[in-house]
């Protein structure tokens, strides 16, 4: 994702761009200036446009001079001797066979006969282009399926082979289609549905805009409802199933009706022949060989296909197999989804046990389909509190919070009281941000619960409230009082924010260390853990590797938990991996990618009614704004997050919008106090790492002295790289030295931090440039465009032009930032506390040095350049 472009058209523009083929077109293209070679075989399965690159390529032959010829073989002229070359033919003379018509054939330049579907072509066609290209009359570019190989003989074709198209290629090609940003979950739903198949990833595209279920919200196009083939993607696969062996549609049929099956001995080769023609994948599910269908599409049309009789006859079949063969906890779990979809009775214990084995899979889908049968089969507290976890998860907590109610009515236990205690809490505070009633309620619990056996469960849940307002001196305090066993209920709780927090103390690799710990022993729970979806823990890994100065390794885990947290439909796990990504890539300067991470957040969080990640995802995107100058958008964002009005709640991000957005606007001098009184309060909570990013905002708006010491003493307590480049930074700042900058810039760019690194770059800039070091200041000024990126977007003080900044003094840059920002001159006087006159002669000089006449001129004096 690196565009956040306005959305376009409501329909994909044709004709496709042909992206991720690049290597295979130069290849095919080489191949066919080969001298000694007859030309280019492109194989491929069906839908990877193999036809697509074959006539690109024969199009650029057509370009440099030579003739075109095209054929397309079908099974209808196949059954016509030389059917499907008959428009290229002149008939032989003297009973010689049929020749090849004229062809315009221009001097050294052979005629290039693009082949479509050579596997169709009829033997009389296939020895005469045999012979065509032996004596080289021709040169070939033929296309055919990787499964059914042209009946030529060996013949001198280099062979090109297409495969599907990885996930970031589909999402570079949907979102320049779509002439928008698009999110990362509809993404990975378009590259799994189509299999990376270009025609396929059309049709899906297509239809979706046409009905609806793919729409751009807020600036970013999202899937909003289920994906479904189109008439003729329909078509397309129904004449695949109808050349298929009887017994190996019988396989898929079973594969689609249900899903993951372990392989039967004689089904072992069936499936290897499906697996290599791309209908199934196989995979290891512990002693079992199992297979599955290898996209949803093909379960789709079969299912259509199939008389409801025939399904449940199916899967009465499969749930009696699964009875006698697989007697796992996976068998059970199929079992047992096979019988209640075939309609027939399931004993609620096994129903029990089938939803806690879901919810171990993370399979939150079946989980919920589970547990409401369950709550329909025995309506018992037990029940309702995990089908209330699932109605969570699954974005429904309306609901969700009338069946913790009934749970905490109908219920006599304590531990289910408990559990439904913290659910209802976690409801609270992290559903519907009502903070102080969560902190009541949890308070209220550990004192009539005092003493129990799960109380700690309770202590472990403050300190996720604390760490969730921002405030981690208050929750190590709760931590301490917990002092959890390891892999305890309370354990797996407070696991994520325990990680939070010692990041924020800056104990980031033990933050690290702690997350995997946490991962390796996590035993799941049946209530009390939607908290703590393994995805949750890698995103904490990620976001204290992030922290620690590891951003590459950091955004690298991020995307796979958030790839975790989709398959898994995870909808807070998906929530909050966004925010993590979005924070990665504003640490990275990747500010365009950043605003569409966070409007994920926002759209995942919406989804599941999780008022706190609607915070953060309205937040994030007025950070990245203000950064990026786009003031409109930053305030809009800014007034939504406002909106929101959670009490107890203290966040440093609202500090740092804040600063971003005054500065924005031209006020710098009041930037600066935000930055510095904020990175004070953040100290004051315990916030370490965050006081370090205050400190080193404050010092990129022009309070490089204030901040270069409190920086320093936070280094010294951190075991952060990124906070001792943020020291080093700072330090550059204040001394204005170009070796102490360069070095800074250079620690900076290693670490991944590119918007940090190409301010200080141009800093040093400046300052070679003020030393009449021009050879110098153009070198550190090209460094500070290339560590930029084309996908920053940024647009801060630190990035005006170095060939500006050092012809201004530090008042004079200012005033003309404040008259750019769209401030008159009385504003700016009284921002500045200096008179009207004044501002009016500062600006004049500006002019004046920089050679323009008016602010229109000045903004675009100011802009930063834009990147390489």
């Amino acid at each position: 994702m690196t565009t956040t472009r306005p959305v376009g058209s409501p329909r994909p523009a044709s004709p496709w761009p042909l992206l991720g083929r690049e290597a295979e077109l130069a290849e095919a293209a080489r191949a066919l200036r080969d001298p000694l070679g007859s030309g280019v075989l492109v194989a491929g399965a069906s839908g990877t446009g193999r036809s697509r690159l074959a006539h690109e390529c024969w199009r650029q032959a057509g370009r440099r001079g030579h003739p075109e010829l095209r054929v397309t073989a079908t099974p209808a002229a196949r059954s016509v001797p030389l059917g499907a070359l008959a428009h290229l033919l002149r008939p032989g003379t003297d009973g010689a066979p049929p020749a090849l018509g004229a062809t315009g054939q221009a001097p050294g330049r052979r005629p290039v006969l693009l082949l479509d579907d050579a596997h169709h072509l009829d033997p009389d066609s296939i020895g005469l282009l045999t012979s065509w290209l032996r004596t080289r009359r021709v040169a070939l570019i033929a296309t055919a399926d990787t499964h059914r190989p042209p009946g030529w003989p060996d013949l001198p074709l280099h062979r090109v082979l297409l495969r599907a198209l990885p996930q970031k290629v589909v999402a570079d090609l949907v979102e320049r289609t779509l002439d928008g940003a698009v999110e990362h979950k509809t993404v990975r739903m378009l590259h799994q549905a189509s299999g990376g198949r270009p025609r396929d990833l059309r049709e899906l595209v297509d239809g979706a805009v046409r009905q609806r279920t793919l729409v751009p919200e807020d600036g970013l196009w999202r899937l909003v409802g289920p994906l479904s083939p189109t008439p003729r993607l329909r078509a397309l696969i129904e004449a695949r199933l109808r050349h298929l062996d009887p017994q190996h549609r019988r396989l898929l049929e079973r594969l689609a009706v249900c899903g993951r099956l372990p392989l039967d001995p004689p089904d072992r080769a069936a499936a290897r022949s499906l697996a290599a023609e791309g209908w199934l994948c196989t995979v290891e599910e512990g002693p079992h060989t199992c297979a599955e269908l290898a996209g949803p599409l093909y379960g789709y049309v079969l299912r259509e296909t199939l008389p409801v009789q025939r399904s449940r006859r199916i899967l009465r079949d499969q749930a009696r197999r699964a009875g006698d063969q697989d007697t796992g906890p996976a068998g059970l779990l199929r079992s047992v989804r096979w019988r209640l979809d075939a309609a027939d009775g399931v004993d609620p214990d096994e129903v029990e046990r089938a939803v806690v084995l879901a919810r171990r899979a993370q399979d939150h889908g079946v989980a919920l389909r589970l547990a409401r049968e369950l709550a329909r089969l025995r309506p018992r507290p037990r029940s309702l509190l995990l089908l209330a976890e699932e109605l969570y998860e699954g974005g429904e907590p309306q609901e969700a919070e009338r069946t913790v109610r009934r749970a905490l009515d109908e219920s006599t236990r304590d531990d289910e009281r408990l559990a439904a205690v913290v659910l209802h809490t976690q409801s609270l505070a992290f559903g519907l941000l009502r903070l102080d009633e969560a902190f009541a309620l949890n308070a209220t619990a550990r004192q009539t619960y005092a003493g129990h056996p799960d109380e700690p469960v309770l202590g472990a849940h403050e300190s996720a409230l604390w760490s969730l307002v921002g405030d981690v001196r208050q929750a190590e305090r709760a931590w301490r009082e917990v002092a959890p066993e390891p892999g305890s209920r309370a354990d797996v709780v407070a696991a994520v924010p325990r990680v939070y927090c010692l990041a924020e103390s800056g104990r980031t690799g033990d933050a690290v260390r702690a997350a995997r710990r946490s991962r390796a022993a996590r035993r799941p729970c049946a209530a009390a853990d939607t908290m703590v979806h393994p995805a949750l823990l890698v995103g904490a890994e990620a976001r204290a590797l992030a922290e620690a100065g590891s951003l590459a390794t950091a955004e690298e885990l991020a995307r796979q938990g958030y790839d975790l947290a989709v398959d898994a439909g995870a909808g807070s796990a998906q929530t909050w991996l966004a925010e993590h990504l979005g924070w990665i890539c504003y640490l990275r300067g990747r500010l365009h990618e950043s605003r569409i991470w966070y409007a994920s957040t926002l759209a995942h969080a919406r989804e599941v009614g999780l008022r706190s990640g609607e915070w953060v995802g309205w937040c994030g995107q007025a950070l990245a704004a203000a950064v990026c100058g786009d003031v409109d958008r930053a305030a809009q964002c800014w007034e939504e997050a406002r909106s929101l009005r959670p009490g107890h709640w203290w966040r440093p991000e609202a500090a740092m919008v804040t600063a971003w957005l005054t500065a924005a606007t031209g006020r710098l001098v009041r930037a600066r106090g935000v930055a510095l009184d904020a990175a004070a309060a953040a100290g004051r909570r315990g916030l370490r790492t965050a006081q370090s990013h205050l400190l080193c905002d404050a010092a990129r708006l022009g309070a490089a002295a204030e901040a270069e010491r409190p920086l320093r003493e936070l280094a010294a307590g951190s075991d952060s790289a990124l906070v001792a480049a943020r020291a080093g930074l700072a330090q550059g700042l204040a001394s204005d030295r170009p070796d102490r900058l360069e070095r800074s810039a250079r620690q900076l760019a290693s670490l991944g931090a590119g918007l940090l690194a190409a301010e200080s770059w141009t800093a040093a800039a400046t300052a070679h440039a003020r030393a009449d070091a021009g050879g110098s200041a153009q070198a550190a000024q090209a460094h500070a465009l290339a560590v930029l990126g084309s996908d920053s977007g940024a647009c801060t003080p630190g990035l005006v032009p170095s060939s500006v900044r050092s012809r201004l003094t530090a008042r004079e840059l200012e005033v003309a930032l404040a008259a750019a920002s769209g401030l008159g001159n009385k504003e700016i006087a009284g921002h500045l506390s200096i008179a009207v006159r004044t501002v009016g002669n500062h600006l004049q000089r500006v002019y004046s040095k920089l050679e323009i006449a008016h602010r229109t001129a000045l903004r675009t004096a100011l802009r930063p350049p834009a990147p390489r």
